[in-house]
């Protein structure tokens, strides 16, 4: 059975995994759109990558006897100025996506969840 605390921050992670998989596909589709055939082939895969990530979470807990929650997430925005801004934006969500993945890889650790630890590897 997995800690309530430690399926709380899972699920917040599922949250953050979500999100990131709807922003890189809208930034995907405007990049499409105006032509950047590179960088949209580059974020629809990273958006793929970001929702295995989200699955993988959802089994884990699941599988844990946890339970799983499906996020409520705001509509990513749908305009850019330029490829600079889209790749800027990536780096800054990247950068709070690894701050909340270590909070919780430190949480496992205090809790003595070695299991998700190892999970989270």
């Amino acid at each position: 059975m997995i800690d309530g605390k430690i399926e709380k921050l899972l699920n917040h992670q599922i949250e953050l995994e979500f999100e990131s998989s709807q922003y890189y596909l809208s930034m995907a589709s405007w990049a499409e759109k105006n032509g950047y055939n590179g960088v949209s082939t580059f974020l629809y895969k990273h958006s793929e990558e970001e929702r295995g990530h989200m699955l993988k979470l959802f089994h884990y807990i699941n599988d844990r006897g946890g339970h799983a929650l499906v996020p409520t997430i705001g509509a990513p925005p749908k305009e850019y100025k330029g490829v600079k801004e889209v790749f800027t934006k990536i780096l800054q969500h990247e950068r709070i996506v690894t701050s909340e993945i270590n909070d919780l890889v430190d949480a496992c650790l205090k809790a003595k969840d070695y299991s998700t630890h190892n999970f989270l590897q």
